[in-house]
């Protein structure tokens, strides 16, 4: 049997009992343009188990008419590229959050390191917190911890300023919490010295000690 596609008249040689009984869905190898080809009027009729529309059966061997994608493919495709797109997400907000998640789980250096991700070292060397006061006040019926205090660079040259992490300790020295904040001066040179203050809206009860330090630094 002989059929034309209706688009480019294409013109292929095919077994007529592929078309079944009903017909078949096909696309043209050339153009791509699918149509609707019934059998011949003389073709005798047999009973046919026919697939869905959108999942056609392969026109068997020896027919060079392909017969229509399924849609099933693309929709795999889709789920995929939404499982890859979930991973990259995950991967990119791990790598932005780098420095909260370090504090809450500190080994997790570890693991950035070992992929390269570990932050720099900044030389503090000759740098010191001191004259650290504290000050409690309210305002607008609402407590507020203000801590102030001074950064001191002693060293012989020029010291970029590591964020300050400040941790709020009971009377058994059990951390209740912690924030860090960068100073206003991003750098001192030698001898040279600068202020800092930060502000904790409604501390935690029972928060008697301060644990002040350079972040990736020891205690203070």
């Amino acid at each position: 049997m002989i059929v034309s596609c209706p688009s480019c008249a294409t013109r292929y040689l095919i077994d007529p009992t592929a078309l079944g009984g009903e017909g078949r869905t096909v696309r043209c190898a050339k153009c791509s343009h699918t149509w609707r080809e019934q059998p011949p009027a003389d073709m005798p009729k047999r009973v046919d188990i026919l697939l869905p529309d959108d999942a056609p059966r392969p026109i068997p061997f020896g027919s060079n008419l392909p017969a229509v994608v399924a849609k099933r493919r693309r929709a795999n495709r889709r789920g995929w590229l939404a499982v890859v797109a979930a991973i990259l997400i995950i991967i990119i907000a791990g790598v932005l959050a780098r420095g909260t998640i370090v504090d809450v789980w500190p080994p997790a250096e570890k693991l950035y390191s070992a992929v390269g991700l570990g932050e720099d070292e900044v030389d503090i060397s000759g740098l010191k917190i001191k004259n650290v006061e504290r000050e409690n006040l309210v305002e607008g019926g609402v407590p507020i911890l203000v801590i102030r205090g001074e950064i001191y660079n002693g060293a012989e040259e020029e010291r970029a300023i590591p964020p300050i992490r400040i941790g709020l300790m009971d009377a058994a020295n059990v951390e209740l919490h912690y924030w860090t904040f960068a100073s206003e001066q991003s750098a001192l040179r030698a001898d040279d010295w600068t202020e800092f203050e930060t502000r904790l809206i409604d501390p935690p009860e029972g928060a008697s000690q301060l644990r002040i330090r350079f972040t990736g630094s020891e205690e203070h």
